[in-house]
């Protein structure tokens, strides 16, 4: 039988990013040449329609993944959120191991920025990965993703009525749009040029949640008052709100990491693939905090 040539497969189609990437993929490449592995096919109806090889993958069935990679040339794996280092460890080694059983010439891996030794509580999943992949043999490329402007709404929303952003100390992040970061992953799963081994995608300026507070001012129209609470009383607030606590201790530690100056750096990589300046949180924060005022209450976390 044919082998169904896949150029690119991605993994977590049904998730923010995943679907942003797939939407820039069909903006440069033939939807016969794209694929994507995601727990629930039934969610990807539009996918299929428009010609996208859609196969069900779940990172804790191997055998699942050597169906849904198949025949690609290229395979971008999203990490799990999974909360555990080690669970989520043992997911993405599945999903590297079938990748090289079904002979993928190269392998893309969506980490994070901060390095090894790191206070955010997730880290440490995300490097045992990166060294997993560096010594399985595999052409690769770790992609080091900046935080998602996207997510600004989760911490903003409360302070939207109160006035008061109340946070963990934190320091300056090169916070990038989604958007612009699914454009580049897009155009280096199919950049014909020799690939890195790394690549840091951040967003073209650095700002600490004082400022964020100046802009959701300006666009709302009200003053919004940065305030510093402990860690533990910001974990003990989420939770209060209903958030799981192991993803109130990754948010937590999140300020922690930005306050060590982790997510400072601004790297020129994502602007230079995608040739334009890239979207600022002035730009995207206003339409965000719109969209998420009308939007029904709970936590929103993009993925």
């Amino acid at each position: 039988m044919e082998q169904d040539f896949r150029e690119v497969v991605i993994t977590g189609a049904t998730g923010g990013l995943g679907s942003d990437v797939i939407s820039q993929l069909q903006r440069f490449a033939p939807a016969s040449e794209l694929g994507v592995s995601v727990r629930t096919p039934s969610k990807t109806v539009a996918l299929s329609g428009a010609g996208i090889r859609v196969r069900h993958g779940d990172f804790n069935e191997p055998a699942s993944l050597d169906r849904a990679f198949e025949g690609a040339r290229r395979v971008l794996l999203i990490s799990t959120r999974t909360p555990a280092n080690t669970a989520r460890f043992q997911e993405q080694r599945n999903a590297i191991d079938a990748a090289i059983r079904c002979g993928v010439e190269h392998i893309f891996y969506t980490s994070i920025v901060q390095r090894p030794g790191s206070l955010f509580d997730v880290a440490a999943g995300h490097h045992a990965s990166e060294g997993y992949l560096a010594s399985s043999g595999a052409a690769y490329t770790v992609l080091r993703n900046g935080q998602y402007i996207e997510n600004l709404p989760t911490f903003l929303d409360p302070s939207v009525m109160t006035g008061d952003l109340a946070l963990p100390q934190d320091g300056p992040t090169a916070w990038v749009s989604r958007i612009d970061l699914a454009e580049g992953i897009a155009r280096l799963l199919l950049k014909d040029a020799p690939l890195p081994e790394s690549a840091l995608l951040t967003g073209s300026e650095a700002l600490d949640f004082a400022a964020i507070a100046d802009i959701a001012s300006r666009a709302l129209g009200r003053t919004i008052t940065r305030r510093i609470i402990s860690g533990d009383r910001f974990f003990a607030e989420l939770t209060e709100r209903g958030l799981a606590p192991p993803l109130a201790q990754s948010l937590a530690t999140g300020f922690a990491s930005r306050a060590a100056g982790e997510l400072a750096v601004i790297d020129p990589t994502l602007q230079a693939l995608l040739g334009r300046p890239l979207r600022r949180v002035a730009d995207v924060l206003p339409e965000l905090l719109a969209r998420s005022r009308s939007a029904p209450a709970g936590a929103r976390v993009a993925s």
